[in-house]
């Protein structure tokens, strides 16, 4: 039961009216965020100045305040960023919520005392990213919410960073910071907190009219006691951009959950679900009752749980202690709450009564009317001399002056020492290569070949599959190979150490990874590394954060612009994924399985999702996740000679035979353009994500 009530029930505020909700309803901290470089720009935010009175009344009820500063970062934008976190140390913030490696860089140089905290846009589903984490300073990583039980205690027990758990909300179809597809279709991007909800529309595969990307909404508030048992720090609460009826219900029975009383989950029902809740991913069984829309009955339930939530319940008070002394001598007020917090208001000396005497009864009422203040007093006695006299006015001014200052003593907060950061991104000059090498990456060994490979300068693969290479091939190309470790892999990591330690024998010696986790586990296993798209690299100051890992190149996000990609400044080698069908979803639900089975996307063969215009995307399993891939290929073999300071173009690979990938190739190394009747994109780099 202690260990329950220690837990932290972390609210979201997309607006001044949910945050005071949140904090009425009992939230122990707060998330939110300003108006721009969050992961909700949609939502209705907060100003300079109202973040600054949010801090405050945060504080005064005890609550903590996180900044979302969660979204990846343009080099446009780092002083606004390096401004921002000024802002949020000065503002009293407890902590950063932070996605891009490159904003953890710069709250490290300006305030290394501001907590830092992982968001889930971190991709962050295994032990070793945890560890490492921690071991850059990050306190709090915010995990996956496709884990389990079971996964979310192998970190709990194993590292010392503490462990933040979605309990209640939507659910991104897609891992979260590995979704791609409203950044392709629709120039919004996810990771920059324009999302969309491309996965609330309609996907099939035999019927377009299905919705196989949506998820029921997540809630766990029955396995409240049990997150507790396993080592889970915070219960972190979705909803930003729902209302402060949705966050005072929400709060309020994971509270009542947390303190062992009774809870309604007919009320969170009400409040907003799609078609009933799941908890298919934390309990391991992820069938097709995860799966639900927001339908017409759930809208008309939450039309009408609206009404039965008003101002009325929202009541939380915060108890006071009083203490009086009133005499010709001196005329003290002590007000004390159950913090520590304490003050003495001191007032004029009563004066000899004349008619009416003062009485203890007199004092009590008056310094009692807290009805109108954050206040509630709980105990109240003093001493009050013989024969004096105070007016009311003055007991009054008495209980204002003791309350004023009880406010102030609540919302001090912690005091950071800023620096100002010292930033010159032209101390690093781009290695400017003589030409533009080829890279590719293979989803299957059979479209390696030897001549493939004699025209490219590395090949990579997954690391479980390069044991299906041609061993010939394979002995006499080592140096060319990168054993690529899955992008996301829930399985236990000892199958990685031990794979890593296997292909050893095949003389392969580097390894592209996703993840700052799984870059130290290969470092620590001897290999050399290459970075791969999934870390999100958009800035020049995330692309210096990955040189303390010596990588052999840096993949870039293929989410920036040619001009962007071009400015990015970093000595070590950069990388373009240049051609592909590009995953633009990676997921622990297959998306097709439970329309048809997913026998035919397993393995070397690939499904189709079909959306309602008739677009289909191919979709793979491998390694307990599924991918869909956009329906058209990248293709910039003529567009090359844009691109400056590009060490690799790289072929990503997936759908296409051996005999493709070699033309393909030898399309980009004469950087001639497409067939004009074929189809597809440029990707973004020639437009411009909002």
């Amino acid at each position: 039961m202690d260990n329950i009530s220690k837990l932290e029930i972390l609210a979201p505020a997309g607006s001044y009216d949910s945050l005071k909700s949140a904090v009425y309803a009992g939230a122990d901290s707060v998330y939110f965020g300003a108006k721009a470089l969050n992961a909700r720009r949609n939502a209705a935010n907060f100003t300079d100045e109202e973040i600054k009175s949010a801090v405050d009344f945060c504080h005064l009820y005890d609550v903590k305040t996180y900044l979302t500063l969660n979204t990846l970062m343009f080099d446009s934008e780092i002083k606004a960023v390096t401004d921002q976190i000024i802002f949020a140390c000065n503002a009293g913030f407890d902590a950063i919520i932070v996605q891009d490696l490159g904003v953890i860089s710069l709250i490290k140089q300006i305030c290394p005392d501001m907590p830092v905290h992982a968001s889930t846009q971190m991709s962050v589903h295994n032990l070793a990213d945890a560890n490492e984490l921690y071991a850059l300073g990050v306190e709090r990583v915010v995990l996956s919410r496709e884990m389990s039980r079971n996964e979310i205690l192998n970190i709990t027990q194993n590292s010392r960073i503490e462990a933040e758990v979605f309990v209640h909300g939507a659910l991104c179809y897609s891992i979260s910071g590995q979704c791609y597809f409203s950044a392709f279709l629709g120039e919004r991007s996810g990771n920059r907190g324009l999302c969309a909800q491309v996965c609330r529309l309609p996907f099939g595969v035999t019927d377009n009219t299905r919705y196989n990307l949506s998820l029921k909404d997540l809630s766990l508030i029955d396995y409240v006691s049990e997150l507790s048992e396993i080592g889970v720090k915070a219960l972190k609460i979705e909803g930003r951009m729902k209302g402060a009826n949705y966050v005072y219900t929400a709060v309020s029975q994971f509270k009542n959950a947390a303190a062992n009383k009774s809870y309604d989950k007919d009320m969170l029902e009400k409040s907003f679900s799609r078609s009933g809740f799941t908890q298919s991913y934390f309990l391991s069984k992820i069938d097709a009752d995860m799966f639900g829309i927001r339908s017409d009955e759930d809208i008309s339930k939450s039309k009408e749980s609206r009404t039965l939530i008003t101002a009325e319940i929202y009541k939380r008070k915060i108890p006071v202690n009083m203490k009086f002394n009133i005499s010709t001598d001196k005329t003290e007020l002590l007000i004390s709450d159950y913090s520590g917090n304490m003050f003495i208001s001191i007032g004029n000396s009563a004066q000899a009564s004349v008619n009416k005497s003062l009485t203890n009864d007199d004092v009590i009422k008056s310094l009692s009317k807290l009805n109108d203040t954050h206040f509630l007093l709980d105990n109240i006695d003093g001493f009050v001399g013989n024969n004096i006299y105070l007016p009311v006015s003055a007991l009054n001014e008495l209980r204002r002056n003791a309350v004023d200052n009880i406010i102030k003593l609540r919302q001090t907060h912690k005091s950071y020492h800023v620096n100002l950061p010292k930033i010159n991104l032209s101390d690093f000059q781009n290695k400017t290569p003589a030409e533009i090498k080829l890279t590719a990456s293979f989803i299957n060994a059979d479209q390696i070949s030897e001549r493939i490979l004699k025209s490219v300068e590395y090949a990579s693969i997954d690391l479980f599959k390069l044991h299906e290479v041609d061993k010939d091939i394979l002995s006499k190309y080592s140096n060319k190979f990168v054993a690529e470790i899955p992008r996301i892999f829930f399985e236990d990591e000892k199958l990685i150490q031990a794979e890593l330690n296997r292909i050893k024998s095949l003389d392969i010696n580097k390894v592209k990874c996703h993840s700052l986790g799984r870059m130290k586990l290969a470092i620590d296993c001897g290999f050399d590394v290459a970075t791969g798209f999934g870390l999100n690299i958009t800035n020049s100051l995330s692309a210096q954060f990955l040189s303390r890992y010596n990588p052999i190149y840096i993949t870039l996000s293929p989410e920036l612009s040619v001009n962007q990609i071009n400015n990015i400044k970093t000595y070590d080698q950069k990388v373009v994924i240049g051609y592909g069908h590009f995953p633009l979803m990676i997921t622990r639900a297959c998306p097709v399985k439970y329309e048809i089975g997913c026998e035919k996307c397993k393995k070397n063969n690939c499904t189709y999702l079909t959306d309602r215009k008739g677009k289909k995307f191919a979709v793979q399993c491998n390694n307990n996740v599924s991918q869909i891939f956009n329906s058209v290929p990248i293709y910039i073999a003529d567009k090359l000679d844009d691109f400056k300071g590009l060490s690799f173009c790289e072929m990503f690979f997936t759908t296409e035979g051996e005999s493709m990938c070699h033309k393909i190739i030898s399309m980009y190394l004469q950087k001639k353009p497409l067939d004009t009747h074929a189809e597809f994109t440029r990707g973004i780099y020639f437009r411009k994500l909002k």
